[in-house]
């Protein structure tokens, strides 16, 4: 039945995703930060791209920007020459090779100068080896990343993806190339064109090359028809770029997001040309290109050669923006059939010669092309076939021989194999069992052998000496390899087919749970990452926790530098593989020379090192940990001889990105935390103000009250009346005195910087001495000191915890009633743990007044909290001393918590009272009695010597030293 709705299509996500991104990818190589290139195209040398670039410099010099030539192409001609009159020129840069110096572009000099905009000529240019950079487009590219605009040049055949049509068209093969995504994402593209026959008449004059050079121009590349082919492949590819940009800016529609292109990529050597198909095929079709790379099971390596032309190949499609994925297996079609219905991929590209894959013995073993396969395979993308003008490879080759390389275990398991069985036969024979037993023996142990075999090769040898051994020694006649009887060739084959056939089977079974054990491991170990970094704590466990995997992952030493949120490069962290067969030296890793690779890569946030294009003598591949929008750390990765495969570039690429993302996160909690630590200081000091100028108004009224009668009545008042004024301005500047010592050890541990001086004191004497500075208002009740040693002693800073004292006695004598009886005990509060250590000691501060609420305990120690039970008379103070109590003693690694009085201790049923309690680190009696002894005897010195030996226990009466201001 059919419908119809003018509703819009549903777009797909997945391609609607990717086209978001690939347009915010576009929007991130032109933001501010960036500099902005502009390219001036042509279709051949001579068209005047140079002249026009400097034209357009003169007038942005005109204009009051800073223009500075860069580099450009040495030139015989005079317009070109003249018009580098008046333009800032940068020195070149001398690079010796083979006896000759080469002039290159000094992007150093260019970083150093870092003008407003630069001139560049011949983007695509390959540098002198020693470069930074193997292409030029990689300096144009890092001067962009510092925020310098360009200005280059570069023709259509230097266009990567057009390499091959032009080849086909001029056969001439260019071999300096860039990749598209320069071309696309550039600002500005400027198209100087020029009719063929003006160029050929501008090349015949000399105005381009000289005489001879021009000769042999005309005579190859300079064809009026060539010229003619370019021209329309440059207009081409300027609309085109054009188009997509009206698109980018008008907006495409939701569903229109491109189809997905899949490209097989391998060694084969007309692969490169399939690959730059496929790229032209995505870009025409707006969708996102997947290189697909199939690692086979039954080789188990590929030859040297093909290795190499594997990689190139594999970089060749990165560079023109594909997403390589690695798949295992040995039925190509059927790889990419899975991996095509598994995604959007709407067309498949595969080159001819692999469309048709040949074999040694093609008439005995044909193969149905890999097109049709995939048809059978229900595979709804369209298929497009390649013509890449390459025979395909035998698989006779290289790979071939590699595949039935013998091994010293493929001979062992074969010696072993037949011996036994042979030794068993012959056993079975003189038991009088039948041939078909035996004959069955030598398949057994055949099949028995291949499960130990490391290649094919074991089953080429075994199976035909398992007929030959079988024939020689139980066939009559017996010990001749002659066999009588129409039947024995039947066996004999049965036997040789059996045995070849299920012994590479097995073989074959065996190669692939070894390969899927492969790939199941690095996927453990990108799970476990995962996990793994979720659990570390700190970027420096974050990082160590990363390294720590990928040498897991790829078996080979790593260094990790972490870079600061202000982009400092911090020292780098070795981890290494503990691979004896790694030749490489640890100092070696972390000299100057791969710091400053690591810090361009910071830097840059561009991998550099080996087997790149920049940087590529340094020791290690670097790759950049990139977070969300900075580079959080640089990993530097010890490559052998061979490259990552593309697998194992994936997962790593992954577990770095974990990486970032994970101290990313670590940064923006210690930020948060950072920032909430502030919002609590800044409301700490607002509560501060707002407490300070209510609480300081009271006292301070009083005292100029106070001071303004005896200023103006003194006369008038008795002794008496005088001496209470007098004691009513002493005890308000003893709370003021006392507040001010309170706000100062908040502001010091506010700010973080309270010191401690701690040492060995007599808890005793640090009791006392804090009966000395209490509220006179203390004189009012019972006080009382209990020591169970007098040589008790503490590790502490005495100042503070003679502060932690007053502020608890002060609190208790604030609220309770007059003649509360307020006791301060000390004991031992156990030995250490450790052999050595004296444990603890604790210090408690007991009332017997009305206690505190139990829901109210927990909330005594929080800055700014007040009682309700204060008495009458008394001041309600800040609720600052409490809280400072706690935080002394948890710097001194005490505790300290509240409790009510034991009812066995209590005066009254319904005064429940309070016992504050706080622990100090004891210090061991034995090691310091001579000095405690001393220190005891001084405390006592000026009593009398029934008081020196009065027991630790005393009561203090209002008429006592203690009760005292």
């Amino acid at each position: 039945m059919e419908t119809s709705s003018t509703e819009p299509i549903r777009p797909n996500p997945d391609k609607l995703l990717r086209a978001i991104s690939a347009d915010a990818g576009a929007c991130a190589c032109d933001n501010e930060q960036r500099g902005r290139l502009k390219i001036f195209f042509g279709y051949a040398a001579g068209v005047g791209k140079t002249y026009a670039m400097l034209e357009a410099a003169h007038v942005a010099k005109d204009h009051g920007r800073d223009v500075v030539v860069g580099y450009i192409e040495p030139h015989t001609r005079p317009d070109t020459l003249a018009l580098l009159d008046g333009l800032e020129q940068l020195p070149v840069r001398e690079m010796p090779y083979k006896g000759i110096s080469l002039r290159e572009f000094d992007v150093d000099a260019a970083l150093a100068r870092k003008p407003g905009l630069i001139l560049v000529d011949e983007l695509a240019h390959t540098n002198a080896p020693g470069s930074r950079h193997a292409k030029r487009y990689r300096d144009v590219e890092e001067l962009l990343h510092a925020g310098i605009d360009v200005f280059t040049t570069v023709n259509v055949q230097h266009l990567e993806s057009l390499n091959d049509k032009v080849s086909a068209t001029t056969e001439v093969v260019v071999q300096e190339r860039i990749p598209d995504r320069i071309f696309d994402y550039a600002s500005s593209v400027e198209l100087v064109d020029l009719d063929p026959d003006d160029l050929l008449e501008r090349l015949e004059g000399g105005k381009i090359y000289g005489a001879e050079r021009a000769e042999t121009a005309l005579a190859n590349f300079f064809s009026k028809k060539n010229l003619a082919y370019l021209r329309e492949l440059a207009l081409r590819r300027t609309a085109d770029r054009l188009n997509r940009n009206l698109e980018r800016g008008l907006g495409r529609a939701a569903g229109d997001a491109g189809d997905d292109v899949l490209v097989h990529v391998s060694p084969s050597a007309g692969n490169a040309t399939v690959i730059r198909a496929a790229a032209r095929l995505a870009a025409a079709y707006r969708g996102t290109l997947t290189a697909l790379v199939m690692e086979p099971v039954d080789d188990q390596k590929l030859s040297e050669e093909d290795a190499r032309a594997l990689h190139a190949n594999v970089e060749l499609a990165e560079e023109l923006g594909a997403h390589v994925v690695t798949v295992y297996g040995g039925d190509l079609a059927l790889q990419i059939a899975q991996y095509a219905l598994s995604g959007t991929i709407s067309k498949i590209v595969i080159g001819s010669s692999e469309n048709q894959r040949k074999r040694a013995l093609p008439n005995l073993f044909p193969r149905e092309s890999v097109g049709s396969r995939l048809a059978k395979l229900s595979c709804t993308a369209d298929v497009v076939v390649i013509a890449d003008r390459h025979e395909a490879r035998p698989t006779s080759g290289p790979r071939l021989a590699t595949r039935f390389k013998p091994t010293r275990t493929d001979f062992a398991a074969a010696f072993l194999a037949l011996l036994g069985a042979t030794v068993l036969g012959l056993a079975f024979h003189e038991a009088g069992l039948a041939g078909s037993t035996i004959l069955a023996v030598y398949l057994v142990a055949v099949l028995l052998g291949s499960l130990k075999a490391d290649s094919f090769f074991y089953s080429i040898v075994a199976s035909p000496l398992a007929v030959i051994l079988f024939n020689y020694f139980f066939q009559t006649p017996r010990f001749t390899l002659t066999a009588y009887g129409l039947n024995y060739p039947f066996t004999f084959a049965f036997l040789f087919v059996t045995s070849a056939v299920v012994s590479s089977l097995t073989i074959r079974t065996r190669r692939e749970a070894q390969m899927n054990a492969r790939k199941a491991y690095r996927t453990e170990v990108l799970l476990e990452t995962e996990h793994r970094l979720q659990e570390a704590n700190g970027v420096d466990s974050i990082l160590s926790t990363t390294a720590e995997q990928v040498i897991k992952l790829l078996r080979t030493t790593v260094v990790i530098y972490q870079v600061s949120p202000s982009g400092r490069l911090l020292d780098p962290s070795l981890f290494s593989s503990g691979n004896p067969d790694e030749d490489v030296t640890m100092t070696s890793l972390v000299s100057d020379d791969e710091r400053a690779v690591a810090a361009w890569v910071a830097g840059n946030n561009k991998r550099a090192g080996t087997g790149t294009g920049t940087l590529m003598n340094a020791r290690c591949l670097y790759l950049p940990i990139r977070g969300k929008d900075t580079v959080v750390g640089v990993a530097g990765i010890v490559l052998a001889d061979e490259d990552l495969d593309a697998f194992e570039k994936n997962l790593l690429l992954v577990m770095l990105d974990e990486c970032g993302q994970a101290v990313e996160r670590e940064r923006s909690a210690e930020d948060a935390h950072r920032i909430r630590l502030q919002a609590e200081q800044e409301s700490l000091r607002a509560n501060l103000l707002r407490s300070i100028s209510h609480d300081l108004r009271t006292p301070l009224t009083s005292i100029s009250g106070d001071a303004s009668i005896l200023l103006s009545s003194a006369d008038a008042l008795t002794d008496d009346k005088k001496r209470a004024i007098y004691t009513d301005i002493y005890e308000d500047a003893l709370w003021l005195v006392n507040l001010v010592e309170n706000l100062l050890v908040v502001t010091r541990l506010d700010n973080g910087t309270m010191a401690l001086k701690t040492e060995p004191e007599l808890v005793e004497d640090v009791i006392r001495e804090a009966f000395h500075h209490l509220n006179r208002k203390a004189a009012l009740h019972e006080l009382r000191v209990q020591v169970d040693d007098p040589l008790l002693m503490a590790q502490m800073d005495g100042r503070l915890i003679m502060q932690v004292i007053i502020n608890l006695v002060n609190n208790a004598v604030t609220y309770t009633p007059e003649g509360s009886r307020i006791t301060v005990s000390a004991r031992r509060a156990g030995r250490g743990q450790r052999p050595g250590t004296a444990g603890l000691v604790a210090v408690s501060v007991a009332d017997d007044g009305p206690g505190i609420e139990p829901a109210d305990r927990t909330e005594i120690f929080t800055m700014f909290y007040k009682g309700k039970n204060v008495g009458s008379d008394a001041r309600r103070g800040m609720g600052l001393g409490l809280a400072l109590c706690k935080s002394i003693v948890e710097i001194h690694g005490g505790t300290i918590a509240v409790d009510a009085l034991p009812k066995s201790e209590r005066t009254s049923p319904d005064r429940p009272g309070t016992v504050i309690t706080f622990t100090l680190p004891a210090v061991e009696y034995e090691a310091n009695h001579a000095e405690a002894e001393q220190r005891a005897t001084a405390a006592t010195e000026g009593r009398p010597a029934a008081d020196a030996a009065r027991p630790p226990e005393t009561t203090r009466t209002p008429d006592d030293e203690g009760g005292g201001a």
